[in-house]
C-alpha cells in the first residue's frame, strides 16, 4: 500500500509539514510505503490569463494547451500511483492556503489527467478524488479554521469525503508560528488516532 502525503503550505517546514511527517512515519512503521511531497519545493500557479484552453474542445472544437506552465504536472506524476493521499492544509485568514486552491483548480484539467481519465470528470472524481483519505487543516477557530475545513470539504461535494481533522495551536497553549505542534504529546496522540481511524476505515 502506497501513501503520499502532500503539504500545501507557504513555508518549508511548519505545523503542516511536521504533522504530516509524523503521520507518514507512523504509517511506514505499519508497513505502508510512504512519500512526502512538500508544495514549497515546487512552483504552483493558479488559473490565470487563459481562454479556457482546458475546455477548448467543447468551445472551439479542438484541443488546446494550457498556457500556465508550472510544476503541478510533476506533482501529479509523483502521486498518481499512490493508493492513498493525505493532505495538510493551513488556514490563512479563514481560507485554505492559496497553493492548495491553485492545486484544486488546476489538477482536474491537466492534459495528463484528461488522458488518464479519458476526459471523464466523473471518472476523475471516483478514481482520483477518492484516493484522498485524510486531510489535516491547521488553523485556530479564532482565525476561522473551521471555515477553511468546510472549504476543503466543498471540493468533495459529489464524491466520498475524506476523514478530516482541525488542529488548533491555541488548544495546546501554543502560538501558530513556531511550527512545533507535532512535538506536543497530546497532538501526537490525536495524530495516532487519526492514522488508526484511516487504517480502520479504508484499508481493504
Amino acid at each position: 500500500m502506497k501513501v503520499a502525503g502532500l503539504v500545501f503550505s507557504a513555508r518549508k517546514s511548519g505545523n503542516g509539514f511536521n504533522c504530516m511527517k509524523y503521520c507518514l512515519d507512523r504509517l511506514k512503521k505499519k508497513g505502508f510505503k510512504t512519500k512526502l511531497i512538500n508544495a514549497y519545493d515546487f512552483e504552483i500557479k493558479p488559473c490565470s490569463h487563459c481562454n479556457y484552453e482546458c475546455y477548448a474542445e467543447e468551445i472551439r472544437g479542438k484541443r488546446e494547451d494550457c498556457p500556465v506552465k508550472d510544476d503541478i504536472p510533476k506533482i501529479f506524476e509523483l502521486i498518481k500511483d499512490a493508493n492513498w493521499l493525505l493532505f495538510a492544509v493551513p488556514c490563512y485568514g479563514g481560507h485554505t492556503a492559496a497553493i492548495y486552491k491553485a492545486w484544486t483548480e488546476r489538477v482536474p484539467h491537466l492534459p495528463e489527467v484528461n488522458q488518464l481519465f479519458r476526459d471523464d470528470f466523473e471518472a476523475f472524481q471516483k478514481q482520483f478524488l477518492t484516493k484522498i483519505k485524510g486531510i489535516m487543516v491547521i488553523g485556530n477557530l479564532t482565525a476561522m479554521g473551521d471555515m477553511a475545513l468546510h472549504e476543503v470539504l466543498a471540493d468533495f461535494y459529489n464524491t466520498e469525503s475524506p476523514e478530516v481533522m482541525l488542529l488548533q495551536s491555541k488548544e495546546y497553549g501554543l502560538g501558530s508560528l513556531k511550527g512545533n505542534l507535532a512535538e506536543i504529546p497530546a497532538v501526537r496522540e490525536r495524530l495516532d488516532r487519526f492514522i488508526e481511524l484511516l487504517i480502520k476505515t479504508f484499508k481493504k
